[in-house]
C-alpha cells in the first residue's frame, strides 16, 4: 500500500509538473505570436503609407506631363504666350498706389470717390477692367 501511494504522488508530480511545462511553453508560443502579429501590423501600415506615396507621385507625374503644365512653366519661367493670346501687365503708377497706367500710358485713378478705403475692392476692379 505504501508502494502505491509513493508511486502516486509520483504521478501527480510528475502530471503537474507536465502541465506547468505545457502552460510555460504555450505561453512563449502567445507571446511570439503577439510579436510577429504587432510586426505584421506595423509592416501593413508601412506598406499603406508607401501605397499612398505612391499614388501621390504618380498623380504629380501625371499633372507634370500634362499639356497644362508644361504651357504654364512655359509662360512663367520663358514668357511665351500663345498665339491667340494678349499679355496685360498692370503696374502701379509712380508715388500713388491707387493709380495705374493704362495701355496708351495714361495714368488713372482706380476710384473716383475720395476716400478709397471706403470702396470695395470689386468696384477698383470693375473700374479697372471696364472703365
Amino acid at each position: 500500500m505504501m508502494k502505491q501511494t509513493v508511486w502516486m504522488r509520483a504521478v501527480v508530480v510528475a502530471v503537474i509538473i507536465l502541465i506547468g511545462w505545457v502552460f510555460f511553453i504555450s505561453s512563449k508560443q502567445l507571446d511570439r505570436n503577439r510579436r510577429i502579429q504587432m510586426e505584421i501590423s506595423a509592416l501593413e501600415s508601412e506598406a499603406a503609407n508607401i501605397r499612398r506615396e505612391n499614388e501621390t507621385f504618380a498623380e504629380k507625374i501625371r499633372y507634370f506631363s500634362s499639356f497644362d503644365f508644361h504651357e504654364q512653366e512655359a509662360k512663367k519661367k520663358l514668357g511665351l504666350k500663345k498665339a491667340n493670346e494678349t499679355v496685360a501687365i498692370v503696374t502701379p503708377g509712380q508715388g500713388d498706389p491707387d493709380l495705374y497706367t493704362n495701355q496708351d500710358g495714361d495714368t488713372q485713378s482706380i476710384a473716383d470717390e475720395d476716400t478709397l478705403s471706403d470702396v470695395p475692392n470689386y468696384k477698383k476692379w470693375w473700374k479697372i477692367f471696364f472703365e
